[in-house]
């Protein structure tokens, strides 16, 4: 699996454009990796997770050819990950020259929000799948999606994703703090051994190993070592941190010094990985 990280941020963007705090004002001149867009991720060309309010500049910046992708997975509708406005210009009359359908999956919520602004929509440009927690699935593109049950939003059912392909698992793991009790039990009884995993760090320290709604510092390293006591990650696993807040007050070569002794990566915008 090739991945190819579209926006590593966290709701706000980073520089958050309201925000006048040390990390934003540093950022806004350092400029570089610490430069981060809304959480976004496209897997093998054909296969993206999210589509963030940056969706335009992103693919045009990392000279993505969106015409490509075929999945399209959606974890939650925050708006940060939600940007299906975009999507009209996929409809008839407005993208020309696209010869599959965009196979969209993701709650209940998702897919009636796409659903309503795609008015009249074609099932040559849009098929719909509703995704039921713990159930796997094969896309259109070949591979094995399982929606897991993140900690999140109480008002919907928000998903991580187990992705398989060709003998090759990841772990999409955001937005979520400490995983549920049943997710971690579908993991630990599935017997998959998870190649790369994506962790959401947006939260700094929190003096809390179990954090909800999102992940802390402490919380990635916790869940980190639950994944390598219960035998789900392996010893050559990689880990990255995303989906990173400026309120975490941390410039980006600062979290990596963080978990650098921890072996974990933490990604940026544009960043490739192979697994």
């Amino acid at each position: 699996m090739r991945l190819q990280f579209l926006g590593t941020a966290a709701s706000e963007g980073i520089p958050n454009p309201f925000c006048k705090c040390e990390i934003c004002e540093k950022t806004r001149s350092l400029k570089g990796k610490n430069i981060r867009t809304r959480s976004a991720l496209v897997i093998d060309d054909v296969m993206q997770i999210d589509l963030a309010p940056e969706f335009s500049y992103q693919v045009m910046r990392e000279n993505v050819d969106v015409t490509k992708i075929k999945d399209l997975l959606f974890t939650h509708t925050h708006p940060d990950h939600f940007n299906v406005g975009d999507l009209f210009s996929r409809m008839v009359d407005y993208g020309f020259n696209i010869t599959h359908p965009l196979y969209i999956y993701g709650n209940d919520i998702a897919i009636n929000g796409t659903l309503a602004v795609l008015p009249g929509y074609s099932k040559e440009r849009f098929v719909f799948n509703l995704m039921v927690p713990y159930q796997t699935v094969t896309t259109s593109s070949g591979y094995q999606v399982t929606a897991l049950l993140s900690n999140h939003a109480k008002w919907e059912f928000c998903f991580i994703y187990l992705i398989e392909k060709d003998g090759k698992t990841m772990l999409y793991g955001h937005d979520s703090g400490y995983f549920p009790e049943l997710t971690w039990q579908w993991l630990k009884n599935s017997g998959k051994k998870i190649d790369l995993a994506i962790f959401e760090c947006t939260y700094g320290y929190k003096h809390n190993d179990r954090t909800d709604n999102h992940m802390s510092i402490e919380t990635v390293l916790s869940a980190q070592k639950r994944m390598l006591d219960d035998g789900i990650f392996h010893s050559e696993t990689q880990l990255l941190t995303s989906h990173h807040s400026h309120s975490s007050g941390f410039m980006h070569d600062e979290l990596v010094e963080i978990f650098k002794p921890h072996n974990i990566e933490v990604a940026y915008d544009g960043l490739i990985k192979t697994i």
